[in-house]
């Protein structure tokens, strides 16, 4: 008898590789991808240059960097923290730092600040390892800052949603800032980076606070146009455009703006914030939608290296939930070693206070609870989240192969942990899942999806998203 053959359907555990675990007498079974995206550039350094010289609703960079910095002036880059995977910022700003010095500014009137929002502040391994790189952290640490939300925030009034202004001193004191950017979908703003770098990034946490609740609904979890690529009509990020908007006024802003896509930067844009946040829309929408005719029965789904911590695992449950089907009878596979734990109090403490309640009343438990604009704080968006998830799947039907607890992670939130014992044994554990899933499912062959990128939307044809 030959040995049993295999689809190949290659996904990440973290960083290990993990393939051929689906039988090849499965029939329908697809990797989920998008076209292959062909950029305008070949050169990125050249892209820069033209980007820079040609930007969107601003000045020549160098020009605006000739207008606004004087000797003993600060200028102020914007980057992301480690929960992002910062390809762009390890690639260009290098080149960015290079291009100040070129052109006269002084190497202590530069300072890089890292956006955290309301995340944890980034370990010194974290800023070296998953920020910047280490060459050039050893030569830049002395003038990296980190954003603190809740000290050295200045108010700024109001936006006509009512959020509080208030924005990190150190930048406000800038006489130019540069967001250096990496534009992608978001599950309740819609599309990340741009705008979302600037706030939450650099703002304080009563200004989050106040913003991130409009996501939520008592009977529906989130709002219906706070999802996964939708800008239109969103409150959270509509108020997030505003608050950019009014603090560019006073302050000069320019944005750098790319989209990555398999650990390459594809596209590159520059000039204002708000210009660029509109111009990613386009490239987003033809890099990251994917179209399927029915829901999967199945769908694995990886969150690669970022899977550090549950919390920022969630984003995969997320992207396999549009993917997957809303009858109770489909299966969500997510492929996350959280070495980290669960990543965020606010999650826990709400996942914590809610077990054993029916899912539908746990949801708005937390939505009154930790969820209004007195009670938010980041983490505490991931329960209603994963509870309407739940409702549509259901209890025992998202999977997750992790080194975490699987007594924490069945109680507590609600999910079925899979450990795989060391990265060789996670090929193991999913097949195991495959021929569950077949030997409860006799009557019909399973429709397999394999999602290799979380940050893809995967639309089903006849269905609202």
């Amino acid at each position: 008898m030959s040995p049993e053959s295999y689809h190949s359907t290659p996904l990440k555990y973290g960083s290990y590789t993990v393939d051929e675990f689906i039988p090849s007498s499965t029939r329908d079974v697809r990797v989920l991808s998008v076209e292959e995206y062909h950029p305008d550039f070949e050169d990125l350094g050249a892209k820069l240059e033209q980007v820079l010289e040609a930007p969107l609703g601003t000045p020549p960079f160098d020009r605006l960097l000739h207008e606004k910095y004087s000797p003993g002036s600060q200028v102020c880059v914007i980057v992301d923290d480690n929960t992002r995977p910062n390809v762009h910022t390890r690639v260009l700003l290098p080149m960015l730092l290079g291009r100040f010095l070129s052109s006269g500014v002084q190497r202590d009137d530069i300072v890089i600040m890292v956006a955290t929002g309301s995340h944890k502040p980034p370990t010194e391994e974290a800023l070296e390892h998953k920020v910047f790189g280490t060459d050039l952290y050893g030569e830049w640490r002395d003038r990296v800052l980190v954003h603190d939300c809740d000290a050295g925030n200045r108010y700024l009034g109001e936006t006509s949603f009512g959020t509080p202004i208030h924005i990190d001193e150190r930048v406000l004191d800038s006489c130019l800032v540069i967001v250096l950017s990496d534009s992608e979908y978001h599950y309740f703003a819609g599309q990340a980076g741009t705008v979302k770098l600037f706030c939450p990034g650099v703002a304080g946490r009563e200004t989050i606070r106040i913003n991130h609740p409009r996501m939520f609904d008592l009977e529906k979890g989130f709002v219906d146009t706070c999802r996964l690529g939708n800008t239109e009509g969103n409150p959270v990020i509509m108020d997030m455009i505003e608050i950019a908007t009014r603090v560019k006024e006073s302050l000069p802003m320019f944005c750098i703006d790319t989209i990555v896509d398999h650990g390459q930067i594809v596209y590159m844009q520059a000039g204002d914030i708000i210009e660029c946040h509109r111009a990613a829309a386009g490239p987003l929408r033809r890099l990251r939608v994917v179209e399927v005719d029915r829901p999967g029965d199945i769908v694995f789904v990886s969150v690669g290296e970022l899977g550090i911590n549950l919390y920022q695992s969630g984003k995969g449950i997320h992207a396999a939930w549009n993917a997957v089907r809303h009858d109770g009878q489909g299966w969500i596979v997510l492929l996350a070693p959280c070495e980290e734990g669960i990543g965020s109090d606010g999650y826990a403490e709400a996942m914590s206070t809610t077990k054993g309640m029916p899912l539908k009343e746990a949801m708005q438990y937390v939505i009154r609870t930790y969820c209004s604009e007195k009670t938010f704080k980041i983490g505490n968006q991931k329960p209603p989240d994963l509870f309407r998830i739940l409702m549509d799947v259901g209890e025992g039907h998202v999977k997750v192969v992790t080194g975490l607890d699987p007594g924490l992670l069945r109680e507590t939130y609600r999910l079925e942990a899979l450990d795989p014992g060391t990265p060789a044994g996670v090929q193991a554990v999913l097949r195991s899942v495959v021929e569950q899933y077949i030997a409860e499912h006799p009557d019909t062959g399973p429709t397999i999806y394999v999602l290799p990128d979380a940050g893809l939307l995967v639309r089903v044809k006849g269905r609202e998203h």
